[in-house]
């Protein structure tokens, strides 16, 4: 529903209707085999007793799943941007999460993308453990978990939902109306038993003004004082989003990566074994002029063929948003990338001639996962076939090389978050003494 680049308010469909969810949603008849025919002293005590029964099974599904007689998630149920941003996001929704004192729910992935939606664990991309020494005092839990808790629940939990908007009046709130159908249909959450109350208080936008304002270090701290009182709610389940393009706490410092699961980094590492001294190419095609590939292939290769002979490294990684697993087809690698033809298909004619181009397919680095997440094998053939984890093992072989190399601005999109990211670490390597990292980033010329 929600347009991955849009952000406004006026296009989101679903603030438009208010339609009332039914109170007994997720109700339980026959408590203790009771079945209520008249209304008496025994009839109320009888209830009472439903009810004491009820309320103690709530609160043993409370403790099994969030260690306490009463539950509070903070459930951001769809992440904005691919994975490289959506990473970051996320963490910021983990600092909020922290600041409010409630459990965060570890959205599932897929295809590049956090969210509700997706169909692969949280665990699949991420490494929760590390994430948790990350933040000690943040308590976690699974999609799985969560919807699981919600189906166990007698009294289903109050839920209600709340959107960040980067516009408005700052530290300002606006109560809108939408049709929940749709809400819970197009954002996935009907696979969740949740209630929510008929009235003004459960649908509100919080407004924090303009990017100059609302990222500058003071006027931050304003707006994490307004947003931790106006989010310091009593109902169990907080759904919150936002459309930002950018960290939403800058005044509590750098934004850490969140840490890739150890399997992958693990294929990384052997990958980069195999390898040996190798230079790393990053070749983001999206936005670069399409007239421009074929000559942009011959200085990428004019440029690694002296590349070659001065630093006497023969072996290239190679990754792109260019179809690997449909060569010279127009399916690309970027659910973003959307405008190839026969000039990109004959750039990468002249690189295969040119040179053998180790990628995450021809390594075949990632076979593992259908043995690793046997319950998963539809879903990593979309995954194989779109953009995702093949991103994620490539940043990090990318990491590791020797050198990296990335585009100029007439052939590639050079202001890929992706390439920033790489380039980001590789520098924090060069300052912690790695020696074998001898560049954070060059670009090969045109010409």
């Amino acid at each position: 529903m929600f347009s991955q680049e849009k952000k406004n308010l006026e296009i989101i469909p679903f603030l438009q209707t208010k339609h009332t969810l039914s109170e007994q949603n997720g109700t339980v008849e026959n408590i203790g085999g009771y079945e209520p025919t008249h209304t008496s002293d025994t009839t109320l005590i009888n209830n009472t007793e439903a009810d004491d029964v009820k309320i103690a099974h709530d609160i043993e599904i409370n403790k099994k799943y969030c260690g306490s007689a009463e539950c509070k998630f903070l459930f951001a149920h769809y992440i904005t941007e691919q994975e490289s941003q959506a990473n970051s996001h996320f963490y910021s929704f983990i600092q909020l999460a922290e600041m409010l004192n409630r459990t965060i729910v570890l959205v599932n992935v897929q295809n590049s993308r956090l969210g509700s939606c997706q169909n692969l664990p949280f665990s699949f991309y991420y490494n929760v453990e590390a994430i948790k020494a990350l933040f000690p005092r943040v308590n976690f839990i699974t999609q799985q978990d969560f919807q699981s808790w919600t189906k166990q629940l007698y009294r289903k939990p109050n839920t209600v939902f709340r959107y960040i908007e980067q516009d408005g009046i700052p530290n300002t709130t606006r109560t809108i109306t939408i049709d929940l159908d749709v809400l819970l249909k197009d954002e996935c959450l009907e696979q969740f038993d949740l209630k929510f109350k008929d009235d003004d208080s459960i649908f509100k936008m919080l407004y924090i003004g303009l990017k100059n304002y609302w990222s500058t270090p003071m006027s931050n701290l304003v707006i994490i004082d307004y947003l931790t009182k106006h989010l310091d709610l009593n109902e169990p389940v907080l759904l919150i989003r936002h459309e930002l393009r950018y960290p939403l706490f800058p005044s509590k410092g750098p934004i850490v990566p969140l840490p890739y699961a150890n399997h992958l980094v693990e294929a990384a590492n052997k990958v980069k074994d195999r390898l040996g001294e190798y230079i790393g190419i990053h070749w983001r095609m999206e936005s670069a002029k399409p007239e421009l590939m074929p000559a942009c292939a011959k200085g990428l290769i004019k440029y690694i063929k002296k590349m070659k002979v001065t630093s006497n490294i023969e072996n290239v990684f190679f990754a792109t948003d260019y179809p690997l697993t449909n060569v010279g087809e127009n399916k690309t690698q970027s659910n973003t990338f959307l405008n190839i033809n026969n000039n990109h298909h004959l750039a990468m004619k002249q690189l295969r001639t040119a040179f053998k181009l180790n990628t995450w397919v021809s390594t075949r680095s990632l076979d593992y996962l259908y043995e690793a997440f046997p319950e998963y094998r539809k879903e990593i053939d979309q995954e194989f076939d779109e953009s995702g984890i093949q991103g994620i093992l490539d940043k990090l072989v990318l990491i590791g090389g020797d050198y990296f190399i990335s585009g100029p601005r007439q052939c590639a999109r050079i202001l890929s978050n992706f390439t920033k990211r790489i380039r980001e670490e590789r520098q924090r390597l060069i300052d912690d003494g790695d020696k074998t990292i001898r560049n954070d980033i060059s670009r090969w010329t045109l010409k």
